[in-house]
């Protein structure tokens, strides 16, 4: 599990990537500075073109899909910062999570969130709701704020897709290395 100390590090390095000027600048600095820092820190992975809709604000919900209850599957809330990386790349934005959704899927349940929320998941193609047919658990986000920094790199020892950083309450964490 990641450090408190870590976590604000990762925070400072953030606020070299975002303008001075910016709400995301005056967030950042609120967290690095206070005592201690009380937003959870999340890293998602993501391939095109959903990094490029969701800085574009064209893919406004998130998902995570997945066979087993893993993060962000109950481990993200509202006001949370997810640190937007391209794949094999840096990171190359933050959004905030406006509101965050859980469900236990079944066909029924799949077909709803397609019916509800496919077009704020810039998933409206088949393969998509084909591909998540197998799985059991799926986490949406409403992201608020989305956008591009200069790009941050940073080390990731595993594959995930998604990293919950840092949040001690949870009964999965990975490290983030910066």
């Amino acid at each position: 599990m990641g450090t408190i100390s870590e976590r604000r590090e990762i925070l400072e390095r953030l606020l070299t990537s975002v303008p001075s000027w910016s709400e995301w600048h005056r967030r950042l600095l609120q967290q690095v500075q206070a005592e201690e820092v009380s937003v959870g820190v999340h890293l998602a992975v993501f391939v095109e073109p959903y990094l490029t809709a969701v800085l574009e604000g064209k893919k406004t919900i998130e998902s995570r899909f997945a066979v087993t209850r893993r993060p962000p599957y109950q481990c993200i809330e509202p006001s949370d910062y997810i640190l937007l990386k391209k794949s094999g790349g840096p990171i190359l934005g933050l959004a905030l999570a406006k509101s965050t959704h859980f469900f236990r899927l079944s066909p029924s349940v799949l077909s709803d969130l397609r019916r509800r929320f496919a077009r704020q998941l810039f998933a409206q193609d088949d393969s998509f709701w084909i591909e998540r047919a197998d799985k059991h658990y799926a986490t949406l986000i409403e992201l608020e704020d989305a956008t591009g920094i200069e790009p941050l790199s940073v080390q990731k020892r595993d594959r995930q897709g998604w990293v919950t950083y840092d949040r001690q309450n949870l009964r999965q964490t990975t490290q983030l290395h910066v």
